[in-house]
């Protein structure tokens, strides 16, 4: 679905009055209301990062939000998550060197720990930030699938009728959480093939043996 057939729809529920910004600005809450509230499978990236010596600063893809994993690819080292008063208070006073086996994170930056005195490549498994849409924005630029784009439209028709101080804001919430448990079932689950499987992935400290 386009920019321009969301306008048409939310025209079909009489908002033919909202101007073509009013009613953009509408859809971009419900689309980052969407996109925001889990780390969808659609949202979802993959990089390779080369890294250079001496770098303790992972140059992360403009479009980055979140890890899902970070591998050393060339050595073959999964780095583990760490909290940044945690590396600063307790790791690094252990002037530790080698091969960075840990990230963490100061703002938006997204350091290695420890620094490391070559070269290497790192496997980045992300979650993308969305961005926001133009009249111009192609159907490609909208992250959600184009089978769930309905659920946009409904999101931006309850924001329309709170505008309006519409008692249908509430029938269009419940139509829009109905339309948005649909499409969880059909993106989460990708297959019947067996029950999902819970692996322990606690610290190797924390096992009692």
């Amino acid at each position: 679905m386009t920019i321009d057939q969301m306008f048409a729809e939310m025209d079909l529920y009489g908002f033919e009055d909202f101007d073509d910004d009013a009613k953009l600005i509408l859809i971009n809450e419900a689309y980052f209301d969407i996109v925001t509230r889990e780390a969808w499978p659609f949202m979802e990236g993959l990089a390779s990062i080369a890294q250079p010596s001496n770098d303790d600063t992972l140059n992360v893809p403009t479009n980055f939000q979140a890890v899902l994993s970070l591998v050393d690819s060339t050595n073959n080292i999964v780095l583990e998550p760490e909290r940044n008063d945690v590396i600063e208070k307790n790791i690094r006073s252990g002037a530790e060197d080698g091969l960075p086996t840990k990230y963490y994170f100061v703002g938006d930056t997204l350091y290695l720990y420890p620094t490391s005195n070559t070269g290497t490549t790192y496997r980045l498994y992300y979650i993308k930030t969305p961005s926001v849409l133009t009249v111009d924005s192609v159907v490609a630029d909208i992250l959600i699938p184009v089978r769930h784009h309905s659920i946009i439209v409904y999101g931006a028709l309850v924001k329309a009728f709170l505008v309006n101080d519409d008692p249908q804001a509430a029938v269009f919430q419940n139509m829009f959480e109905s339309r948005y448990q649909q499409m969880r079932n059909d993106i989460w689950m990708r297959q019947y093939d067996r029950t999902e499987r819970v692996h322990i992935i606690t610290d190797s400290h924390d096992w009692a043996y």
